[in-house]
């Protein structure tokens, strides 16, 4: 795999040739160049995969480069070198489907570990469609193991051995080449196509050509993506991204993306969730009633699991903040009988206070949260331990087995003995 390194500074390209073991990156050779013009030329002779240019060059920059790379139809994947963190660059980058964005000064350490994802990347393209063709497995197949991998996710409320199940799916995660741990959190979405602008495609090519658009919108953002397709209009996506404080643009790009080169326009519901509560994310994003929600202004709609998700999306950062406190303090504290005034010593805000928080928030009164606190950390040593549902109530700071579980079951519906059946 060869690499063409462009850059209209002299000693950045010195640099990069001369310090970096290219070689450990999956790099046969390396070329350079020191502006848009030798660039063209030498990719008009030499087999070049991997572009890794700066924007900022006279004469001709890094993006029209590329834009003439895409005319050229050459099959080479790009990344850009800039030294302004400017969102309209990476707009402008999506659209050219360019697969990274490397802000300078950047170490070595940085670079190679970009230029190796997009290596990373075309070998697996390269040996995915030998395999395709070896008959090795099909569209369908690959699609219905995408289905069954998130339909079978840990459930936090229910599974037995929940945290191996978990540690398991994030292992297969990082093997598939998603870097996560399972602290992290990531973003469940539904794609819906509202209309064809042209004659829509076969499901099983709709969802190929819809997750090479994703790809290239979210791979510029370190995105990681895993699609599925219900049929040939409802497409589910797990999202992995260090940062999602952008998501809303990148949604809004990709739309643009798939109406320009699927040509058809889509509506996209999505819901944040950590690993931990994905299964409760995916269940409820695949509920009918949203496959069949169409009729809406929003072309990108968040979608919240609970109130209190929604009520801490719109509370301020000081609510969320002290919301936090709280919750904190009721899990740090699970055995003792906790009060409003315990809490509001532990924060320093007043008890009227605390209770106002926590009823805009959780939409119930401080003593119900401390009691739902209380039954979840209860229902999760009862599923993922095999200590006696008497000790288990004691740990909660319930003296009465017979009123921890009459409180159990009030919350559940089921009592402690048939949680752990």
């Amino acid at each position: 795999m060869n690499i063409l390194i462009v850059d209209d500074q002299p000693s950045v390209i010195a640099s990069l040739t001369s310090t970096i073991d290219w070689h450990a990156a999956g790099i046969d050779r390396v070329y350079s160049a020191s502006s848009a013009i030798l660039a063209k030329s030498i990719l008009q002779t030499e087999n070049i995969q991997i572009l890794l240019t700066d924007i900022e060059m006279p004469v001709e920059n890094g993006l029209e480069l590329i834009r003439w790379v895409r005319r050229q139809k050459r099959e080479i994947e790009c990344i850009l070198l800039t030294s302004h963190a400017d969102f309209a660059y990476a707009k402008q980058g999506i659209e050219l489907g360019v697969m990274d964005y490397v802000i300078q000064p950047a170490s070595n350490a940085s670079i190679v570990a970009s230029v190796k994802k997009v290596a990373d990347k075309i070998s697996f393209q390269n040996n995915s469609a030998r395999m395709h063709s070896a008959g090795e497995f099909s569209n369908y197949e690959i699609n219905h193991a995408a289905k069954h991998f998130f339909k079978t996710w840990p459930d936090l409320q229910d599974s037995e051995n929940f945290e191996a199940l978990l540690a398991e799916k994030i292992r297969r995660l990082n093997e598939l080449g998603c870097p996560c741990r399972e602290e992290d959190s990531c973003v469940f979405f539904l794609t819906v196509i509202r209309e064809w602008y042209a004659l829509p495609l076969p499901e099983l090519s709709c969802r190929s050509r819809y997750a090479e658009v994703m790809q290239s919108v979210f791979s510029f953002a370190n995105g990681y993506t895993t699609t599925y397709s219900k049929d040939d209009s409802h497409f589910f996506t797990m999202l992995f991204m260090p940062s999602y404080d952008d998501i809303k643009d990148y949604f809004e790009i990709l739309e643009e993306q798939v109406k320009e080169t699927l040509s058809c326009s889509i509506g996209i519901f999505y819901c944040p969730a950590s690993f931990r509560e994905l299964r409760s994310a995916v269940r409820y994003v695949t509920a009918m009633e949203y496959l069949e929600y169409k009729n809406t202004d929003n072309n990108v709609t968040k979608l919240y699991p609970t109130a209190e998700h929604r009520n801490l999306d719109a509370a301020s950062q000081n609510y969320r903040d002290y919301y936090q406190q709280i919750k904190q303090y009721i899990r740090d504290n699970v055995a003792m009988q906790i009060t409003r005034q315990a809490i509001s010593d532990h924060i320093h805000i007043s008890p009227d206070y605390i209770s106002h928080i926590v009823r805009t928030i959780a939409e119930c009164s401080c003593k119900e949260l401390i009691v739902r606190e209380k039954m979840r950390y209860a229902r999760a040593l009862i599923q993922t331990t095999s200590k006696s549902i008497g000790d288990i109530a004691v740990e909660c700071g319930f003296d009465s087995f017979a009123y921890f579980s009459k409180v159990y079951k009030s919350i559940y519906g089921i009592s402690p003995k048939s949680t752990r059946k």
